[in-house]
């Protein structure tokens, strides 16, 4: 008799690619309950929007946004949100050249890649500053500092490399936890407390978390005015509460099991250029049955127009659960919460 794949951790992650629950179940029946093993069957089988399986190594492309008029999975033209920019790369947390089971390092990978990025932008916006000095005053101005040019496929694998590595390193994988919370992550790697001893003991330092961290969020299909507690709502008040208001801030989204990182632009940011400014999100999971017309196959990032844009993707990732009117509203509420832990770094 089959086992009940209920109890297996993996039945969630591959119906949040996308799989539906008949698929899932027949690969991990196939895989003995393997997740990496299911995925690659899954893939192998055409299920991964027409690039393949996953490949190893960095491999990577970039494409614009589509306009095919295809619908595959749960996608159809009223949920699927415009993308001027997608970078797609093989490697994925399931996928990697570390030879360490990455499967539940996403809050790892999600706060090196803020850290990584917000660093970069940090570093442009510091060379493209220019001081101006007159007789009687002092001017500065900056440069807009374009995205595009800090996330390609090489950053989205090494990102994921080492987010694994650390998450492998971390005082909570060695306790057994397998899903880290960011703050269990912040802990282990602070300088103060931590006894890795290696070099990634500080490696967030410079990640400087929002007062009132976590937001607390509920998805919903409600219109954003009717949930202020909504994706939209939540991402527009730490773009609001930014502590730096020339420079992006990076939101890291958990819904356990998953992780993703959102980038946003400075509110300041609202009349430029939706090209030079986007909103990204950036996925170290594959998503080959969801996200349209793009079905990354591997990690990825999507650039947006706008943060209504954004918010239509993240949807797609993080669908409202409709559990029926029999269940408490406090237990369905848990199950479509969600946190948000914006972050800067702050030039000096």
């Amino acid at each position: 008799m089959a086992a009940n794949h209920d109890e297996y951790d993996g039945l969630a992650m591959l119906m949040s690619m996308g799989f539906d629950r008949e698929q899932s179940i027949q690969a991990l029946n196939a895989s003995a309950g393997n997740l990496e093993t299911a995925i690659g069957s899954l893939l192998s089988c055409g299920g991964g929007g027409g690039n393949g399986g996953i490949g190893s190594g960095s491999g990577g492309r970039t494409s614009a946004a589509s306009s095919d008029d295809g619908v595959r999975g749960n996608n159809n033209e009223n949920t699927r949100a415009m993308t001027t920019r997608a970078v797609h790369c093989s490697v994925s947390q399931y996928n990697n050249d570390t030879g360490i089971n990455g499967r539940s390092a996403c809050t790892a990978i999600a706060l090196t890649m803020a850290c990584k990025l917000l660093a970069k932008l940090n570093d442009a916006r510091r060379a493209a500053t220019t001081t101006t000095t007159t007789t009687t005053t002092t001017t500065t101005t900056t440069a807009p500092t374009n995205v595009e040019d800090c996330i390609d496929s090489e950053f989205l694998s090494v990102s994921i490399q080492e987010g694994i590595y650390l998450h492998h390193r971390s005082l909570v994988h060695d306790s057994g936890v397998e899903h880290a919370s960011v703050e269990e992550l912040l802990c282990a790697f602070s300088s103060s407390s931590s006894n890795i001893g290696d070099n990634s003991s500080n490696v967030f330092s410079s990640l400087r978390q929002f007062d009132y961290s976590p937001r607390q969020g509920l998805l919903s299909n409600a219109s954003f005015d009717d949930n202020p507690m909504g994706l939209e709502s939540t991402l527009s008040q730490c773009q609001l509460d930014a502590m730096d208001k020339q420079s992006y801030i990076a939101v890291v989204i958990t819904k356990p099991p998953e992780t993703v990182l959102v980038l946003i632009p400075p509110a300041s940011s609202h009349s430029s250029s939706s090209s030079s400014h986007p909103y990204v999100l950036l996925d170290s999971h594959p998503r080959p049955q969801q996200l349209s017309p793009h079905y990354p196959t591997g990690s990825y990032a999507l650039h947006h127009s706008s943060l209504r844009d954004l918010v239509t993707s993240l949807q797609q990732i993080f669908p409202v659960v409709e559990l029926g009117s029999d269940v408490p509203e406090m237990m369905a509420m848990m199950y479509n919460s969600f946190d948000a832990y914006p972050f800067q770094c702050i030039m000096e």
